[in-house]
């Protein structure tokens, strides 16, 4: 099962089934909605009720792997099983669906983009008369949420017209590129015959690849300072702080296993419009990438809590107030990892923590529970504890659905104390 967003786009009245399961009478609940309700919609409105297909532009010279670079991000051969589809027969971009994943995307194919001059020859000539003209009309008709620039390590040490090309092709199209990915494909091409693969089992090969990375990074992109996108290892990537471009990562996409592809995959997620977030991480069925966006959205509940704990609601114990927004969490976390997205999914989490029962579940029962488990949820939580507090439940609860794991909440407080 998957996160069906068409079904959902009502979120108010999910809302309020959460909130039914808040403590205290109808007058009390009325209280309740009407603090948390626009702060809950807030966070999810735009990832579900305004989902829509991510738009990629994918772009490179022939031979770099532009095509196994789509289909490695998909997770599946889209070519080979009918998936895609002209939109149009004069457009070049097209509609990749993942019926079972409820989820579609939109790719711009980049032909007659640097196509005439293949990744393995020429690469000091220049590129051919209008192709920065053809990008910049492609890039101002269709208006991509992301660009990728597919280049290999041959590209990378003889390819300097590609990248004066995109840096005159940031000057040409109006308001700039969208945020620009450089994806440094066939990193194999440096593995020696009859040596460890993957690069994580042979330090040759990911001493080249760093070394690769730095090449590009200094030389062409012209970043001295640069983030890893991993800090245990620098292999996997790089993040700039740019306005031209945002990252750069090595990939193997020939055939499976597919090496990194989760690390740029994550990347993407992050920096996609929020409407755009749930149908492009839900389609590649990369648990990594789906757990990405629970923890970005426990985040964004946790702020909605501490949002919260700073009303003044008289009447009202600000636990009892949070409650249906924890509620809402773990069932939107538990819907992620293809769970039904319901309150009973929420209730099944909740009972394995042994706070309520499934038969006799009630908002003022699971408050008082959370009370118990959650250090400083008493009557009135301030807003340091109301995040911590939550941020914890959802990422039990993301240890729970993910991993098949049940780790307290009070395990994360400290952990989402330090965020706050």
């Amino acid at each position: 099962m998957a996160l069906d967003h068409e079904r959902f786009q009502n979120l108010r009245e999910l809302t309020e089934e959460a909130i039914s399961y808040a403590p205290g009478d109808d007058e009390d609940s009325e209280v309740i909605a009407e603090t948390i309700i626009d702060q809950i919609i807030g966070d999810l409105g735009p990832l579900i009720e305004d989902s829509r297909p991510p738009r990629l532009y994918i772009f490179g010279r022939t031979g770099a792997g532009k095509s196994s670079l789509i289909n490695a991000l998909a997770n599946k051969q889209v070519a080979d099983v009918g998936a895609v589809e002209p939109k149009t027969i004069e457009s070049n971009m097209y509609h990749i669906s993942f019926g079972e994943r409820y989820s579609n995307w939109d790719v711009v194919d980049s032909r007659g983009l640097f196509e005439t001059v293949p990744a393995d020859r020429d690469l000091d000539e220049s590129l051919p008369e209008g192709t920065v003209e053809t990008i910049a009309s492609d890039i101002t008709q269709y208006r991509p949420d992301i660009a990728i620039h597919v280049l290999t390590p041959e590209t990378a040490r003889g390819g300097k017209p590609d990248f004066e090309a995109v840096k005159e092709l940031n000057e040409r199209v109006p308001g700039g590129l969208p945020p620009l990915i450089y994806c440094l494909n066939q990193v194999d091409k440096h593995h020696t015959p009859g040596a460890e693969w993957p690069p994580e089992r042979d330090e040759k090969l990911a001493g080249q690849i760093v070394e690769n990375l730095n090449f590009v990074a200094r030389e062409l992109l012209e970043q001295q300072e640069f983030d890893h996108f991993d800090r245990s290892n620098p292999m996997y990537g790089y993040t700039f702080d740019s306005e031209d471009h945002i990252g750069l990562f090595p990939t193997y996409v020939k055939e499976e296993p597919y090496w990194n592809v989760d690390s740029l995959s994550m990347f993407i997620t992050e920096h996609l419009p929020d409407e755009a977030v749930l149908q492009f991480a839900q389609a590649q069925r990369r648990n990594s990438v789906m757990r990405g966006v629970a923890r970005r959205q426990t985040r964004n509940f946790a702020g909605a809590g501490a949002t919260i704990a700073g009303l003044d609601v008289s009447g009202a114990s600000d636990v009892f107030i949070l409650t249906p927004l924890q509620v809402l969490l773990v069932m939107f976390i538990g819907a992620l990892s293809c769970e039904e997205f319901s309150v009973s999914t929420a209730v099944d989490f909740f009972a394995e923590l042994g706070l309520v029962g499934s038969a006799a579940f009630t908002g003022r029962k699971l408050a008082g529970a959370l009370a118990g488990v959650v250090p400083g949820f008493g009557q009135a939580v301030n807003a340091s504890v109301a995040f911590a507090g939550t941020y914890a439940i959802g990422r039990s609860a993301e240890k729970y659905y993910f991993d098949d794991e049940m780790v307290k909440p009070s395990e994360f407080i400290q952990e989402g104390k330090d965020l706050f």
